[in-house]
């Protein structure tokens, strides 16, 4: 006779099995941005089932308790797969779709889950990244490895989940070389507390790039944790804080993306860029292109053996693109004895690439160099598609990409400090130039580290540099608390300027220096920062002690009528003012200067 007991415990099986038996599961989707171009890459698809088994977790325990893993895994991947092919408007997004290890090795796995299948439901395995989560150990890497070269040689893209916890080890990632990383959450987790964790993420970072994947930091909850991210380098991010799985492949919303757009590195952090944009808009050709639904094989293949300068065609739906076909992949696909006549009625649209990379006008060619080297080998020479508000502008070929950035970042490296990679005397004498001609008021900040000769004497220069890229960082990051359109040089040594249009509050450089002072407390030990010196020669060369640096700004209002000499008297002055402040008060300190004061 069975006990009270046994019935509950047989309620998860039962449910699954009903779960199974009437397609009871449910799609969603979570997207994940692109930070270089400011929208969504692609959307992750979690599985959900019927009541009692509506979160992940209860589902995926119910199968793992019966046993039926595998059943549940498949199903969920037959069910995603069957959501996609039903909404036409998602064929152009990447998915990815999660399996664990022993399904993952298992033949069943095989069978229901490869290119042919995938094709049978009119999807592109370009468009997929099967996603490796390790909640357990993978026993035979000999044969994770085999797999997942077969998934490649399909075409679907490769990702392991969860690295830096669980089983998510070198051993694995070493295996399979994955196309993406995805960080667990217990890297991102309050990540603005815990310099450790920057670290580590910094060397992924480094990593990935040499074995040609792309970070994901999966997660984020809060804005302090996405700045770090931002900040760091990272360039693809998903969490709650941009949007929880529904059932549609929703984007953020505008108030999300206009904050997302504030933090990224491509905005606001990186000088050389920052200081001089030029959106690729501006390269963009209107070439040939071909609408959905009006044109056949025999037509594009008449099209490139007539004019034998043509490169690529566009495929439009509409004025959105949907297609690309190269001159080299569609003769590829004609060659051979029966390649013509299996295409020359295949509408146009079937035998273009579908996964090309399109960009927004506005985006900097540099940065869309950097996304388009990013590229599979077969597609890395492709054109990238321009759009603006969704519309066709043009295409730009690599070579234009690739000749345009290399003249800008050749120009750029002349004046940019290679420490800090910041913008160095001549844009800053630019910009105060420009902000003259203008007439309107605008504010020169000039931030100065005090004592930082003796720092670098006694620490050396390796831990000085550090100290001088903190500092850059730290202003970067400040920009958000400044007027939009202020731009930070590093004229040499331990001095920077900002260049901000408009008055500056004082409560935001306040806030800079309370930042330095929490911040530099890593390069100094638990007692040093107690006393709040350190032992080491002064610039009169007697040893003794010597107070920990503190960061000294000057803020001088400024308009037309400042000639640059006046203007570099008083800053001189006011950032002596502030030293003296910063020397006696031993924290870092800001003195102003208004107009109206002088």
């Amino acid at each position: 006779m069975s006990s009270s007991m046994d019935l509950v415990c047989d309620v998860p099986g039962e449910a699954l099995g009903g779960i199974l038996r009437r397609d009871g599961l449910l799609s969603v989707f979570q997207p994940i941005l692109d930070l270089r171009s400011r929208s969504v890459w692609g959307y992750e698809i979690l599985s959900r089932g019927d009541v009692p088994l509506e979160s992940a977790q209860a589902l995926f325990a119910a199968a793992r308790e019966s046993g039926r893993l595998g059943d549940v895994e498949i199903a969920c991947l037959r069910k995603a797969l069957q959501t996609v092919a039903e909404g036409p408007f998602l064929l152009l997004n990447r998915f990815f779709l999660n399996v664990s290890p022993p399904v993952l090795l298992s033949p069943e796995f095989a069978h229901a889950f490869n290119g042919e299948v995938v094709a049978a439901f009119g999807l592109s395995p370009e468009r997929l990244v099967v996603e490796i989560t390790e909640r357990e150990s993978i026993a035979d890497l000999d044969l994770f490895g085999h797999v997942v070269d077969r998934l490649r040689r399909q075409g679907f893209r490769i990702a392991l989940d969860d690295m830096g916890a669980g089983h998510s080890g070198l051993r694995t990632l070493m295996a399979c070389l994955p196309d993406y990383i995805k960080l667990d959450m217990s890297l991102v987790r309050k990540i603005q507390d815990e310099p450790n964790c920057q670290h580590l993420v910094r060397f992924l970072l480094d990593f990935a790039a040499q074995i040609g994947s792309r970070i994901i930091a999966e997660g984020v909850e809060s804005w302090e944790e996405f700045d770090v991210l931002a900040r760091l380098g990272v360039p693809l991010v998903q969490g709650f804080l941009f949007g929880p799985p529904q059932r549609e492949p929703l984007s953020p919303s505008p108030s999300v993306m206009e904050r997302v757009g504030r933090s990224c590195p491509d905005e606001r952090r990186r000088g050389p860029f920052s200081s001089r944009p030029e959106g690729v808009a501006r390269l963009a050709i209107r070439g040939k292109v071909v609408e959905k639904g009006l044109s056949r094989g025999r037509d594009v293949d008449a099209l490139f053996r007539r004019e034998c300068r043509l490169d690529h065609l566009v495929v439009l739906d509409g004025e959105e693109p949907c297609g690309l076909i190269t001159r080299q992949s569609f003769f590829q696909k004609m060659g051979g004895a029966f390649g013509y006549h299996l295409y020359r009625e295949q509408a146009a649209e079937t035998l273009s690439k579908r996964d090309f990379l399109v960009v927004p006008g506005d985006m900097s060619v540099c940065t869309v160099a950097k996304s388009a080297m990013e590229r599979d080998p077969e597609s890395l020479y492709d054109p990238v598609l321009v759009v603006e508000e969704g519309r066709f502008v043009g295409s730009v070929t690599m070579k234009q990409i690739i000749s345009h950035s290399v003249r800008f970042e050749v120009d750029e490296a002349r004046n940019c400090n290679p420490l800090s990679g910041l913008p160095g005397n001549r844009n800053v004498e630019e910009w105060i130039e420009e902000a003259r001609r203008r007439g309107s008021p605008f504010t020169v900040v000039y931030a100065d580290l005090d004592r930082f000769k003796e720092f670098n004497d006694r620490y050396g220069f390796l831990q000085g540099d550090r100290l001088l890229r903190l500092t850059a960082d730290l202003l970067q990051e400040g920009l958000e608390g400044l007027p939009s359109g202020t731009k930070i040089g590093h004229v040499g040594g331990d001095d920077f300027v900002l260049v901000a249009p408009g008055e500056v509050s004082l409560e935001a450089l306040e806030s800079l220096c309370r930042s330095f002072d929490d911040r530099k407390g890593i390069f100094f030990s638990e007692e040093e920062r107690r006393r709040g010196s350190y032992e080491a020669k002064n610039r009169s060369g007697e040893r003794g002690p010597v107070p920990l640096v503190t960061l000294s700004l000057a803020a001088v209002e400024s308009d037309r009528s400042d000639g640059a000499g006046g203007l570099a008297e008083r800053a001189a002055a006011l950032k002596e003012e502030a030293k003296v402040i910063s020397a006696r008060e031993r924290v870092s300190s800001v003195t102003a200067e208004r107009r109206e004061d002088r």
